[in-house]
């Protein structure tokens, strides 16, 4: 892949996680909103297919086996890094772990469980372009995870 992309089709999203329900479950939701879904298992198949597409979302779990999402965002940054504003990371991983990320070069994070209609609209927005809407600030206490 080289530094200079092509640009994203607006409509082609890979899913990059390995829970084969869930993946079935992301193909669904996004073909009925009208996008192309490929599909990975793990960060080095979903590498192989983004330096052959040009995604306009990565949707990305963190958390497998071989090559994980970290693994993957690394590479990322390092080979194509105008790639990782079209990455949503979607996690259930502690707090902790979540925390060691570097989430201001993606478009953004969604914790599992998540909301559908949430990782839908945020697919969309990554897909048009639109920048990511921070969270609100929560008064509440940090929690141990």
């Amino acid at each position: 892949m080289s530094r200079s992309d092509p640009p994203a089709v607006a409509s082609q999203v890979i899913v990059v996680d390995d829970d084969s329900g869930l993946r079935t479950l992301f193909v669904a939701l996004l073909e009925r909103k009208g996008f192309t879904v490929d599909v990975a298992p793990d960060g080095r198949a979903a590498y192989d297919q983004i330096s052959r597409t040009a995604y306009s979302v990565i949707l990305l779990d963190l958390m497998m086996p071989d090559v994980n999402g970290f693994e993957l965002l690394e590479r990322l940054a390092r080979e194509c890094p105008s790639l990782l504003p079209r990455v949503i990371v979607m996690t259930g991983a502690s707090r902790r772990v979540v925390e060691t990320l570097d989430t201001t070069s993606i478009w953004g994070l969604i914790r599992k469980p998540f909301d559908i209609d949430e990782l839908v609209s945020a697919v969309v927005a990554c897909s048009d372009g639109r920048p990511r809407v921070p969270p609100p600030v929560s008064r509440a206490p940090k929690q141990l995870v």
